[in-house]
């Protein structure tokens, strides 16, 4: 029986390392290329501005769910949460290094010219790996990156389809789900902490396990958007074996990326990965390209 709260606490441990230390570090580092980017100084401080009002909205929303005693401080609490992660728009508009997209790039990226929706490339650290991302709830913040990489490692077409894919996630508003999950999820993870202050056990145990679950169903949930949007890149484009070949170009980029992460290493070590694979794969966001892949054929035979 002692198992089951000492895994409850570690996952909660993990959990609070994920949501404090990563975003605090996080932090710093924005605030640090900020400054160091060859920018005006009022930019510059607008910029970190934004950043610590957005640090002082969570600090907020999370002392209410931490030590509010009533209804109204809760769902203030929540309505503060949800504002945030629907400005993430604009957020990363703003934090990540981007640039808009030259003749070529907006020439690969046609297919979404009369969406109501910004696309940007992005540059820096964050442009270095091959990837697309589609943000923001409401139409004045939607905007889409396609990281500057991938246009070094694929041809106009498959930029196309990675365009197609993220206006359906666009399109058919899948941010509104990473809205609901970082609500949903955070607000327990928060009452764990009340709980575990109050000494109130058994309430932890069952917040923890709540986000745990949470965490799981949402991850499933999101993979199924994936192959949504697939299947409206496919119809966007009027072409499924596009969007295939488009996928198994970023398969075969991406493993490229990593082979060198693929040595053998001693039995603990492929232990370790094996066991890691497995758990990523339960929460992770996006299912393995292959199955991708192979939903995508499946819509080529009907």
């Amino acid at each position: 029986m002692v198992a089951i709260p000492l895994a409850v606490m570690s996952v909660m441990a993990s959990a609070f390392v994920h949501s404090v230390v990563s975003p605090a570090q996080y932090v710093l580092s924005e605030v640090q290329r900020i400054l160091d980017e060859e920018s005006s100084r009022m930019d510059a401080i607008t910029r970190i501005a934004v950043i610590g009002f957005s640090v002082l909205v969570l600090l907020a929303a999370s002392a209410l769910f931490i030590f509010g005693e009533s209804l109204l401080e809760f769902v203030i609490a929540v309505f503060l949460l949800a504002g945030i992660v629907a400005m993430s728009g604009t957020f990363i508009r703003n934090h990540v290094s981007t640039r808009p997209l030259n003749e070529r790039e907006r020439a690969a990226c046609e297919i979404g010219a009369g969406q109501d929706v910004t696309f940007r490339v992005a540059t820096g650290e964050f442009g270095q790996t091959i990837n697309g991302l589609a943000a923001g709830v409401f139409p004045a913040y939607k905007i889409i990156l396609i990281n500057e990489h991938s246009f070094e490692a694929l041809d106009d077409e498959y930029i196309a389809m990675i365009a197609a894919h993220e206006l359906g996630h666009v399109d058919e508003n899948h941010a509104v789900v990473s809205l609901v999950e970082a609500v949903v999820l955070t607000a327990p993870s928060l009452l764990s902490v009340r709980y575990f202050v109050q000494h109130h056990w058994m309430l932890f145990l069952v917040a923890g396990s709540a986000v745990l679950v949470g965490r799981v169903v949402f991850a499933w949930i999101r993979r199924r958007l994936e192959y949504r949007a697939d299947r409206y890149a496919a119809n966007l484009l009027e072409d499924p074996h596009q969007v295939a070949n488009g996928l198994r170009a970023l398969r075969d980029a991406r493993m490229a990326e990593i082979a060198d992460e693929q040595s053998p290493g001693s039995l603990y070590e492929r232990a370790i990965r094996r066991i890691r694979h497995c758990w990523t794969r339960i929460l992770s966001t996006h299912p393995p390209i292959d199955d991708r892949i192979s939903h995508v054929e499946r819509l080529m035979e009907r």
